[in-house]
C-alpha cells in the first residue's frame, strides 16, 4: 500500500519547479518532505494531492484526484483563511461537512470528538472565541484540528509547525505519529526543521531545485554529506543515544 505519482514535471515560463520521474511514499506512516527554500516541497505536495491536471497520483490503486474531490484527503496549508465569522468550535467542525448530507448539522458525537482533539491541542478553552481573535499559534493548531476532524486515512500538511513554539511543535508531531501507528493514518508533511523530520518521520523525501535527491528512512537519507550538498551549507550531526540532532556548522 502506497501513495504514488509518476512523471511529475511542473514548469513555469522561465523555470522548472519539479522534474521527478516517479515517487512512492509508504502508507500508514509519516513522510516528511525536506529541502532548502525553492526546492519544490509545496509544489510536490500539491502534485501528490492531484491538483495538477496532467498528474494522476494514486493511493492504494485509487485516484487521489477523486479522493480529494470527495473530501477523503485532509489538508493544512501554509496560509489558511480565518476571515470568517465563526467561533473556534464552528471552524473545526467544518471538517465534518464532507461526511454530512445537505443541510445536516454535526452530531453530538462530532462535537464531543472536537472537544477531545481541541483539548489535546490545548485550545478547548477557546471554543466559543471568534476564530479571528486567536493568536497565530492557536490558529495553526485550530487548522490541524479542523483537518483531523475530517477523519480521513490521508492527510497532507504544508509547514504545519509554523507559528508553533517548541512544545506545541512536538505535541503536533507526536500526535500525528501516534495516529499513524494506531489509526492507520498516512501523513505527508512539508517540514523545515530537520530535527522534527528525523525524530518523527518514518520516511524522508529530500528535494533540491525540483529534483529528487533521495527518498528513504531518515538514517539513510539524512547524512551530513547529502544534507550539506542539498542545503549548500555544512550540516553536522550530534548523536545523543536516542535521537540525532542536526545543526549548521
Amino acid at each position: 500500500m502506497s501513495w504514488t505519482a509518476q512523471h511529475i514535471v511542473i514548469k513555469t515560463k522561465n523555470k522548472t519547479l519539479l522534474d521527478i520521474d516517479q515517487i512512492t511514499l509508504p502508507a500508514q506512516q509519516i513522510t516528511a518532505i525536506i529541502g532548502a527554500n525553492g526546492a519544490g516541497k509545496s509544489t510536490l505536495l500539491k502534485a501528490l494531492r492531484g491538483l495538477y491536471h496532467h498528474i494522476s497520483p494514486q493511493f492504494q490503486q485509487q485516484s487521489v484526484k477523486k479522493m480529494t474531490a470527495q473530501g477523503k484527503i485532509a489538508f493544512v496549508g501554509q496560509h489558511e483563511g480565518f476571515n470568517t465569522p465563526l467561533s473556534l468550535m464552528e471552524y473545526v467542525l467544518l471538517g465534518r461537512f464532507p461526511h454530512l448530507s445537505w443541510f445536516a448539522k454535526p452530531s453530538a458525537q462530532d462535537i464531543e470528538n472536537a472537544k477531545k482533539i481541541l483539548s489535546d491541542y490545548e485550545i478547548n478553552h477557546l471554543s466559543a472565541s471568534p476564530i479571528q481573535t486567536l493568536s497565530g499559534g492557536e490558529k495553526q493548531r485550530a487548522a490541524v484540528v479542523r483537518a483531523l476532524m475530517q477523519d480521513t486515512a490521508l492527510i497532507a500538511l504544508d509547514e504545519p509547525c509554523n507559528h508553533l513554539d517548541i512544545r506545541h511543535q512536538h505535541t503536533l508531531m507526536s500526535d500525528l505519529k501516534i495516529r499513524s501507528q494506531n489509526n492507520n493514518l498516512t501523513a505527508v508533511i512539508v517540514l523545515h526543521d530537520l530535527n522534527l523530520a528525523a525524530r518523527y518521520a518514518d520516511f524522508i523525501v529530500l528535494l533540491d531545485h525540483g529534483k529528487l535527491v533521495a527518498a528513504g528512512v531518515p538514517e539513510e537519507v539524512m547524512t551530513n554529506e547529502t544534507l550539506s550538498n542539498a542545503y549548500r551549507w555544512e550540516i553536522n550531526t550530534l548523536h545523543n543515544g536516542k535521537h540525532s540532532i542536526y545543526f549548521a556548522a
